[in-house]
């Protein structure tokens, strides 16, 4: 039977892995919409499952101790979504994982599919590639961190993260840079002088 047409991203993102290999996973995998605010996973929750994001995207984020909302990523269409902490360690996930708009994900029980890498060495090249992606998405935003002023992050988001900036909102962007709605105004503001135009 013919693999439903979101597959092809997938088939371009993960090439390592067969059409029959897809197949399989496709046996383990449910279609699930979800709405604007609803949780994939929820702050102490064991994370059981992992999920493709089809269309839409989401936030990873935590309480501050000052009770400020912080996000440490995003995931955005054909992304990668669950807390592998939570999983590997089968202890309650310390994030959310919400979804900041109606999306809709293709979601498997993490557990069913283990027994795949087994058999088939791509399928378990795929978890290897995602583990260093969230690696690296995790030294980048400390990296982002690093940085002394709002101004200096959202630039480095205008120069390496351009989808950030066009597809999340400014409240949430500060969120993920830790400062002020207010302090990261004004450095767009002091862009937009310094570029001589507007930013969207």
């Amino acid at each position: 039977m013919p693999l439903p047409s979101y597959y092809q991203r997938l088939i371009k993102k993960y090439p390592q892995v067969s059409v029959e290999e897809w197949q399989l996973l496709d046996q383990l995998a449910t279609v699930r919409h979800i709405k604007k605010g609803e949780h994939f996973l929820r702050v102490g929750k064991v994370a059981r499952n992992a999920a493709f994001i089809l269309c839409g995207h989401f936030k990873y984020s935590f309480t501050g101790d000052d009770g400020s909302e912080k996000i440490l990523k995003f995931g955005f269409t054909d992304d990668f979504l669950t807390n592998c902490q939570s999983f590997n360690n089968n202890k309650p996930s310390y994030l959310n994982i919400t979804a900041l708009e109606d999306a809709v994900i293709l979601r498997f029980n993490i557990n069913n599919v283990r027994p795949l890498y087994d058999l088939h060495c791509s399928i378990l090249h795929v978890n290897i590639q995602v583990y260093q992606d969230i690696m690296e998405e995790q030294a980048e935003h400390q990296y982002i961190l690093s940085l002394k002023s709002p101004l200096e992050r959202y630039r480095f988001l205008m120069r390496n993260r351009p989808l950030i900036i066009q597809k999340i909102s400014l409240t949430n962007i500060a969120r993920y840079l830790f400062t002020s709605r207010e302090a990261l105004s004004r450095a767009r503001v002091m862009m937009t002088k310094n570029l001589g135009g507007s930013l969207t």
